[in-house]
C-alpha cells in the first residue's frame, strides 16, 4: 500500500513537470491534528519563490479534493538550502564547481573529504582536493552538504 508521501509525490509530480521541476524531497512531520509537511523542489537553474508558491497552491487545491490529510495541516514548498544534503544527481550536477563536504563508505570505513565537486558522472563524482582527485561513488555516498563560500 502506498504511503502518505507516495501518494503525495503521486499529486505532485504533473505540477512540477509543468514548472520543468523536481521533487526532492517530502517530509511529514507533525501529531495528528497539527501535521506539518515539507515539500523540496528545484530545478536545473534554481526555482524563484513565485515558482514555489504556484507549486504550492495548486497542491494544495488537488489534496484538498484528495482528501488525502485527514483534519488539518500545513504544507511548505520550497527549494532544499544549504542546510539539507544534496539527495539526487541532478543536484550535484547543479553544484559542479562549489565546494563540498561528503561523507561516505570508503573500505568498510566511514569517510569524510570537504574539496571542489569537479565532476559528476552516473555513477560517481569527483572531488578535487589538494591537487589530487577523489572518485567517490554514488553507492557509497552517505550524505553530501555544499559548504558555502564567503566572497
Amino acid at each position: 500500500m502506498p504511503s502518505v508521501t507516495d501518494k503525495i509525490q503521486e499529486i505532485l509530480h504533473p505540477i512540477t513537470d509543468k514548472f520543468n521541476a523536481f521533487i526532492v524531497d517530502i517530509v511529514l512531520r507533525g501529531e495528528r491534528s497539527s501535521k506539518v509537511i515539507e515539500i523540496y523542489i528545484d530545478t536545473d537553474h534554481g526555482i524563484s519563490l513565485d515558482e514555489c508558491s504556484e507549486i504550492s497552491r495548486e497542491l494544495s487545491e488537488k489534496m484538498d479534493e484528495s482528501d488525502l490529510i485527514q483534519g488539518r495541516y500545513r504544507m511548505d514548498v520550497s527549494s532544499p538550502d544549504l542546510d539539507r544534503p544534496l539527495k539526487l544527481v541532478r543536484q550535484y550536477s547543479r553544484n559542479i564547481g562549489r565546494t563540498c563536504k561528503v561523507t561516505y563508505h570508503a573500505d568498510g570505513k566511514k569517510t569524510i573529504i570537504a574539496g571542489k565537486l569537479e565532476q559528476v558522472t552516473e555513477k560517481n563524482i569527483t572531488i578535487f582536493k589538494n591537487g589530487k582527485q577523489v572518485e567517490v561513488p554514488f553507492s557509497e555516498i552517505i550524505e553530501t552538504f555544499i559548504i558555502p563560500q564567503i566572497k
